[in-house]
């Protein structure tokens, strides 16, 4: 037994300094170093991908250009560079004992030509056989207008007639009128046009500018697009959807008159349990004062039977129920369309003032 254990001994004082040396022979690694960069310039490259070849063994160039890979084997053994818009370049290295100096060459590769293109309408719209100006969401909001309404008389073949500074209405070809009973207007593909009146009263029942996406106008008779109401032309306004637009948006704008107007739109989405959008909704509040231009042109109209030196009064362009007395009215009684007094000359009632008939202050 002395003798086995002598024996044990013997053995595991040479068997575990072999164990050691051979782990510490396997766990020696080695620095390889390098630098890469522009073979034309000179100029280092940033990031660029260094690899071992045939193993999973790499890293990339720090701001420098500069990288260090850890191998666990002498060399020889292949070196990938690789760089965005250079060729690749394999290097086989036998050495250790200097800095590595990599030059990449750039790639050179002909591509076609690319152009990019913008357009204010869609590529339906162009093979329409229509007329279309648009507004999209940025001139909207850039109007320099008091509204984006007011603002499409800007465009081409557009007429804007202000008739109030609530009601102003938009023509495009045929007659100009301040009932474009021939034109249509649409909100969301909706009718806007007021009931009883059969046309649309400008943007007074319409959308706020907060609200608006997208107006289209289309210039001339549509009636093969959108029926027998779009004979002169089509407005149609888009509006912000829920879903695409949500949250809190607010505008107040103040002027001449006493104008003061604002606007408040809200809109939400709604989630499930799950994070996904089910239900959106929107809320859109609008509100304008101001005191309308007064008419006060007190001189004779163009068919005036006299003038305004005449001592029996005359028909005034702002007063109205001043026309002279005919045969048809029950205070006639000659057989002459005008009375007249000696002295007085032609006789016409005293009218009223506009300003004394119309409330000049205007509200939504």
């Amino acid at each position: 037994m002395p003798a086995l254990r002598m024996l044990l001994r013997g053995f595991l004082r040479l068997f575990v300094p072999c164990c050691c040396c051979a782990a510490a022979a396997h766990a020696q690694q080695y620095k390889l170093r390098g630098i890469v960069s522009d073979g034309a310039t000179g100029e280092t490259l940033v990031g660029a991908n260094v690899l071992l070849k045939g193993t999973t063994n790499g890293t990339v160039t720090d701001i420098d250009g500069r990288f260090q890979l850890l191998v666990s084997e002498l060399p020889p053994y292949t070196l990938v560079v690789s760089y965005i818009g250079y060729t690749p370049l394999e290097l086989v290295v036998k050495s250790l004992d200097k800095e590595l100096k990599l030059k990449l060459s750039t790639d050179q590769v002909l591509l076609d030509e690319t152009e990019v293109v913008g357009s204010r309408i869609s590529e339906k719209q162009k093979q329409a056989p229509l007329t279309v100006e648009s507004m999209d969401v940025i001139a909207i909001r850039e109007a320099p207008s008091g509204d984006f309404y007011e603002s499409l008389g800007t465009l081409k073949g557009v007429d804007m007639t202000a008739a109030s500074m609530g009601f102003k209405v938009l023509n495009t070809r045929g007659f100009n009128s301040t009932s474009p009973v021939r034109s249509l207007q649409l909100i969301d593909g909706v009718d806007n046009q007021s009931p009883g009146l059969n046309f649309s009263l400008g943007n007074f029942l319409g959308a706020s500018d907060l609200d608006v996406m997208k107006v289209d106008v289309i210039a001339g008779a549509s009636t093969a697009y959108y029926g027998p109401g779009a004979f002169n032309g089509v407005v149609s306004m888009t509006t912000k959807s829920p879903w695409n637009f949500p949250g809190l948006s607010v505008s107040a704008k103040g002027g001449e008159r006493g104008l003061l107007e604002g606007a408040v739109r809200w809109a939400q989405v709604f989630k499930d349990k799950d994070g996904k959008p089910r239900v959106a909704y929107k809320l859109n509040m609008f509100g304008m004062r101001a005191e309308d231009w007064y008419a006060q042109d007190y001189g004779a109209t163009s068919n005036s039977p006299t003038q305004p030196g005449n001592p029996g009064r005359y028909d005034g362009v702002n007063i109205y129920g001043d026309e002279n007395v005919t045969v048809n009215n029950d205070f006639s009684n000659n057989a002459f369309d005008r009375r007249t007094y000696p002295g007085l000359g032609l006789f016409l009632r005293p009218g009223y003032r506009e300003e004394d008939l119309v409330d000049y202050g205007t509200t939504t």
